[in-house]
């Protein structure tokens, strides 16, 4: 009986018992496949540098680093790569991935609340900020020592929904592990608007805040050049695998035909990142959104599953057509407004 191959995400598929390059088993397994379910990523060239710069933070034991981009650039991609590359490498260090959210009005216990909740505390629920402090304290202490550590790293995804109390309240966080001699390193994810929080704070000389959490504001970047769309266009070629263990990459996949005579997504790439940059000629910064660069390419491979063959081209008007579907061009126009 053949390996049951699985999804990304670890789920096993159930494939028919003969599993060959026919169009019948492609379109059986077309329904869960990752592109089609937008359930996969990418590793770019902008991945690595960021989680190169995060890596040297956590190992050098840093705090007050945070990334900072307008939406669709991928950020909250990023921050999950960052989570499982760092617990991967650092097994000692204890790690904690939380998504932020505004409250109603400033409150010592929401920051608390939010931690808490991202672990599935039973007490998250509690009300008073001094209990929910000594139970964070506490489990925050178990997760180190659990891990025969003595470093606590906190993810955060849209640091800019949190206001100064939230911030202030981290402080008192960080001042508590200390004590205990664990060093705590916060790792943030923000929109633009993070900036004039930090701006703020600086002219109500917030310090301490500052320096803890908000020290070195990095630009985090979508795809600027063509070399790097080559390189994530190579990816798809040849660099992905679905199913497990069939050896099709995403582009063999939908195109085998084509894909065994010559066909590759790399041979657009000029055509393809000319299209995409006039789509988004109206963004500041003119680099592409990861999200609306994977939902291109997800919509040229998509429009051309039931169209293989051993000539097929993608045209202009398709890769042109790809674009539009990715709404790129409406997305610049709203950030300019």
């Amino acid at each position: 009986m053949p390996n049951q191959p699985k999804d990304p995400l670890g789920s096993t598929l159930s494939l028919p018992l003969k599993f060959h390059h026919s169009l019948q088993d492609r379109a059986y397994l077309l329904e869960t496949h990752p592109v089609r379910e937008r359930r996969y990523r990418i590793p770019t060239i902008a991945l690595d540098r960021v989680y190169a710069i995060v890596r040297e933070r956590v190992w050098t034991c840093r705090t007050g680093t945070f990334f900072y981009g307008t939406p669709r650039t991928g950020k909250s991609t990023a921050l999950t790569d960052i989570h499982e590359r760092l617990d991967e490498e650092f097994p000692r260090v204890y790690i904690n991935r939380v998504n932020a959210r505004s409250s109603g009005r400033p409150s010592m216990a929401h920051i608390y609340r939010l931690i808490l909740e991202s672990r599935d505390h039973v007490l998250s629920s509690r009300k008073d900020p001094d209990l929910l402090y000594n139970n964070l304290l506490t489990d925050t202490l178990m997760g180190v020592g659990s891990r025969q550590g003595s470093q606590f790293v906190l993810l955060i995804d849209e640091m800019q929904l949190l206001n100064t109390t939230d911030i202030q309240q981290l402080l008192v966080l960080h001042n508590g592990l200390e004590q205990k001699k664990i060093k705590m390193s916060t790792m943030s994810f923000a929109q633009p608007e993070i900036m004039h929080r930090r701006s703020a704070m600086i002219t109500a000389k917030e310090r301490q805040l500052i320096a803890r959490f908000l020290n070195e504001p990095i630009v985090f970047e979508g795809c600027g050049t063509i070399e790097e769309l080559r390189h994530i266009l190579k990816v798809y070629d040849m660099g992905s695998e679905f199913p497990e263990g069939s050896g099709w990459s995403y582009t063999e996949f939908f195109l085998p035909e084509a894909f065994k005579h010559g066909f590759r997504l790399e041979n657009y790439v000029e055509k393809i990142w000319n299209a995409l940059s006039m789509a988004a000629s109206a963004l500041e910064d003119g680099r592409i959104p990861m999200e609306h660069l994977s939902m291109t390419i997800e919509n040229c491979l998509l429009a051309a599953f039931k169209d293989d063959a051993p000539n097929f081209t993608l045209s202009a008007q398709d890769i042109n057509a790809a674009v539009q579907g990715a709404n790129l061009e409406l997305f610049g126009a709203l950030m300019q407004s």
